[in-house]
């Protein structure tokens, strides 16, 4: 059977692992994103639905 998102990287055991630390470690969603080679909105989604706590961030406006 073919799956309904094709697009979708499926998480493995030691992304989840890697992102778990990287979390606890105090790291960005953005620098966790960009060290799993994931989108941020991924990275967010999978730590909202595991229950992982991320550090806020706040963005900047204009100058």
């Amino acid at each position: 059977m073919q799956s309904r998102y094709p697009l979708l990287k499926k998480w493995t055991a030691e992304e989840h692992e890697r992102l778990k630390a990287l979390a606890e470690a105090g790291s960005r969603p953005d620098e966790i994103a960009g060290e799993l080679g994931r989108s941020e909105a991924a990275v967010r989604v999978r730590a909202w639905r595991h229950g992982i706590a991320l550090r806020l961030v706040t963005q900047k406006r204009g100058p």
